[in-house]
């Protein structure tokens, strides 16, 4: 329902909110363009930062690839 209401480009966020009576100032083109840590990390201009989010997520990615065959050996095994 949140997330309907912050994509809604109406006069919905103008009412108010029956929890707390005051006014829902919710700007949807603020939430829209909001970018998370990971974003920030991945596309940074420093080198070295950027650099980190490459090796750090190329790891787990092998990690997680290892994880998943060990899960479809034990699955094959078990059968």
């Amino acid at each position: 329902m949140r997330d309907k209401q912050l994509l809604q480009n109406d006069s919905s966020n103008s009412k108010e909110n029956p929890n707390t009576s005051k006014p829902n100032d919710i700007d949807a083109k603020k939430v829209l363009n909001k970018k998370s840590f990971i974003e920030k990390w991945e596309h940074s201009p420093y080198w070295f930062i950027s650099g980190s989010y490459k090796v750090l997520h190329s790891i787990w990615m092998v990690v997680m690839a290892v994880g998943m065959f060990l899960a479809w050996l034990i699955a094959l095994l078990a059968t």
